[in-house]
């Protein structure tokens, strides 16, 4: 008699022979001798698929690709290395700082920068370019594109580099480079604590995202009052939220990695590098706004 068992075929099943049974039942060969194993064996190739995708959980053979549970379309966490992709997020968020600082740099040395700052239209085009930049950045990376995530998050930081280098002429460099690296400073502490902290900081989270609301609320309202007192405070707020929000988005970062649906890892790291970016440019203005020399 021939021996079916296979130990190869996902611990000895044999999805044709439990097939064949189940014709011999349908076509009336096996009334009588298989009533109970009907039940059983009434779909084969499911029960199969579903054995294949449980061995494929039990050994963690699930790619970069979402698997889906058989007869289901919901998408199920993804193996991805969660340092890898914090380590990316901070790679790329520190290129796309060296290409906003040598941009800025640059034209806060060129003719191009004083033409730009005596057209206050200009100077909205790209703040309106910025702003469009950032969602297009956001939708790329929510439809899992790759290439185009680099390349608009990319323009961002040039675009960035561009507006950031009025700071140059409010600012002393001396002032401006001391800042950054008390900024760097206490955004590596607060980087650092997101990423080996067990405490959930989702609350504060949210609770600094309110609060960054209320100071652009804020921010808008003392462009017409014009009040120092007010700026000084505002700023201090400012200082504080991105504090917390660099903490929690590291956080968010290793959240994202181990619970990934179907995204490119690179693409989450580029997620997390844009938001680390935003965060420590505007710990750096706040702080600048707080300690930095103006030019006399």
């Amino acid at each position: 008699m021939a021996n079916n068992y296979d130990p190869n075929n996902f611990g000895g099943y044999d999805p044709n022979q439990q097939y064949n049974q189940y014709n011999q039942y349908n076509q009336g060969q096996g009334q009588g001798q298989y009533p109970n194993q009907y039940n059983q064996y009434q779909d084969p190739q499911q029960a199969y698929q579903q054995q294949m995708y449980q061995q494929q959980l039990n050994r963690g053979m699930m790619g970069n690709q979402p698997i889906y549970a058989p007869g289901t379309q919901q998408n199920t966490a993804v193996h991805t290395d969660v340092n890898d992709v914090l380590t990316k997020s901070f790679l790329f968020m520190f290129l796309a700082l060296l290409v906003t600082g040598i941009t800025s740099l640059a034209v806060a040395n060129s003719t191009f920068w004083h033409s730009m700052y005596q057209s206050p239209a200009l100077l909205i085009v790209f703040a309106i370019a910025e702003i469009a930049l950032v969602i297009g950045a956001n939708f790329a990376m929510k439809r899992n594109n790759l290439v185009l995530s680099a390349v608009l998050f990319g323009a961002y930081a040039i675009v960035n580099g561009v507006t950031l280098s009025i700071i140059f002429l409010v600012y002393t460099t001396g002032s401006i480079t001391t800042t950054f690296f008390i900024a760097a400073g206490i955004f590596g502490v607060m980087a650092f604590i997101g990423a080996v902290t067990k405490k959930d900081l989702t609350n504060i989270g949210v609770i600094c995202i309110i609060g960054l609301f209320g100071i652009i609320i804020a921010s808008l309202i003392n462009m017409f009052i014009g009040s120092d007192k007010m700026d000084y405070i505002i700023s201090i707020i400012g200082v504080i939220i991105f504090v917390g929000l660099t903490a929690y988005d590291t956080q968010k970062i290793k959240k994202m990695a181990a619970t990934n649906v179907g995204y490119d890892p690179m693409v989450i790291g580029l997620y997390g590098a844009m938001e680390l970016y935003l965060d420590f440019i505007n710990l750096f203005l706040y702080l600048l706004r707080l300690f930095g020399k103006t030019n006399n």
